[in-house]
């Protein structure tokens, strides 16, 4: 390889590594640290969202189920 060829493959090479260090990469969501929220005293405890403001709530006492159906499902979607 002549002195041409070898510039141009040091060339395309820094091209390639520029493309790779500056193309965008896809982001996945993650939410905010500190969104939600939990509070409660024995045998009631509440989940809240701070962006939504949405509250679940679970309450149970010997004998007594959950009483919010989605108390205990994952919070995001």
């Amino acid at each position: 390889m002549n002195d041409r060829g070898h510039f141009l493959l040091g060339l395309c090479i820094i091209v390639a590594a520029s493309l790779v260090a500056f193309v965008p990469r896809p982001q996945s969501p993650v939410p905010p640290v500190g969104r939600y929220q939990m509070s409660g005293v024995p045998g009631h405890a509440y989940v809240i969202d701070t962006v939504t403001g949405q509250v679940w709530e679970d309450f149970a006492s010997s004998g007594q189920g959950s009483s919010d159906s989605d108390f205990k499902k994952p919070k995001l979607k």
